[in-house]
């Protein structure tokens, strides 16, 4: 039985691995965390899946995940002229008048495959030691067991619907301003978390 456990794990791990040579050739995962994912990778009884860094975006949300989009995405702070310039670009498109344009900040986000039950909980201690209080562990069935790591500081603000700016014109610049300062603010504490918390995978 644990030989054919080892086999279904391996051939499992060969296949997402070959998914992230494929995504790292198209330039598709994030900078920061790209030597991480590497060396982790190199581990007998984990292997990763998709996973983000954190970053800032623009989102148009057309109701459903299949047809929303990024108007804008960041893996880094960004500058209150970047984002303004993206959401009066927005607004001057043909698409501006469906759905809503979100503006978001994103944390950390990575699922990490485990051999056993024993070894997903190895990984979800280290989070909840970093204050990653709300990840937890997926069992979909005894031979997978997914742990989802999820950050905690995020912010999400609605800024158009409908074609239709949710602050008056003249005050965008200011309000923008203002939520940009704390979406860096909230970028800087995910990546100091972010990076005890990779630290301590590596040592497993």
């Amino acid at each position: 039985m644990v030989g054919m456990k080892d086999d279904k794990f391996n051939a499992q791990k060969h296949r997402a691995m070959q998914k992230f040579e494929f995504a790292l050739s198209k330039d598709e995962v994030d900078k920061d965390i790209v030597g991480f994912l590497k060396k982790f990778n190199e581990k007998k009884f984990y292997y990763t899946s998709s996973s983000c860094a954190g970053r800032i975006i623009l989102l148009h949300d057309l109701g459903s995940k299949k047809y929303s989009y990024f108007a804008a995405r960041w893996h880094r702070k960004v500058k209150i002229d970047e984002v303004l310039d993206s959401v009066e670009k927005f607004c001057d498109g043909k698409e501006a008048g469906k759905g809503i344009l979100w503006f978001k900040q994103e944390p950390i986000i990575m699922h990490i495959v485990a051999y056993d039950l024993e070894h997903a909980k190895n990984i979800l201690e280290i989070a909840i030691k970093h204050g990653l209080k709300h990840s937890g562990i997926m069992a979909l069935s005894e031979q997978r067991y997914i742990i989802e790591i999820n950050g905690n500081e995020r912010m999400s603000v609605p800024l158009v619907s409908n074609n239709k700016l949710l602050i008056e014109n003249e005050n965008l610049s200011q309000y923008l301003s203002s939520i940009v300062d704390i979406a860096n603010k909230n970028f800087e504490k995910n990546e100091h978390r972010r990076e005890r918390f990779l630290d301590d995978l590596n040592k497993i």
